[in-house]
């Protein structure tokens, strides 16, 4: 697990892969959500940037008063199933925000 001090700008980021493969999402549109460790969301099912084929990335700020511990990070996406509508792709990421150090 990656470890971040709050008061920071972190870059979080993603590959999205259909049966091992790098695939981009349908309509090449990822989003990202990212919950605080109390359970309170930071960032709500914003637009990642598109790196190249099924890479994204995304920054996002922290404050120094945010709370310390384990943060959510959700992607998310989906799949066209080729007319017979969509398939959700969801993957979470966790990281550690602890003090700033003096």
């Amino acid at each position: 697990m990656d470890v971040f001090e709050r008061g920071n700008t972190i870059k979080t980021d993603i590959d999205f892969k259909e049966d091992g493969v790098l695939t981009d999402p349908s309509g090449n549109t990822a989003f990202v959500t990212v919950y605080k460790s109390d359970g309170t969301t930071l960032i709500n099912r914003s637009g990642a940037t598109r790196e190249s084929v099924g890479e994204y990335y995304y920054y996002f700020n922290t404050s120094s008063t945010d709370p310390l511990g384990i943060y959510v990070i959700q992607w998310s996406g989906y799949h066209s199933l080729l007319g017979y509508g969509y398939k959700p792709i969801i993957q979470r990421d966790l990281i550690q925000i602890v003090d700033t150090e003096d």
